[in-house]
């Protein structure tokens, strides 16, 4: 199993969704594995806690209007990279 994402794993991550060197459905398949896995806990840190609320956001990533046309374009993905950054709620 990976190590536990962090908050810069995840920014990385979302880059490299914008780069184009992952796929938005690649990225939503290890979110949703670490979604699973932190909801299997009994108890979260407030940065467990904060990642999971990410991650469960991020799920919409790979959300199409209709085939290769994405709700979420690339600078709505930027912008949550800076909010992560900031430790700021999405959206």
């Amino acid at each position: 199993m990976d190590n536990q994402p962090t908050k810069q794993n995840l920014i990385n991550k979302l880059d490299n969704v914008i780069k184009g060197n992952i796929s938005r459905e690649q990225f939503n398949q290890w979110a949703y594995k670490w979604v699973q896995n932190l909801d299997s806990r009994n108890r979260l840190s407030s940065k467990e806690n904060q990642l999971h609320e990410y991650l469960i956001f991020l799920l919409c990533i790979d959300l199409e209007i209709e085939p290769n046309i994405y709700f979420y374009e690339d600078i709505e993905i930027q912008e949550w990279i800076k909010k992560i950054r900031q430790s700021k709620l999405l959206p």
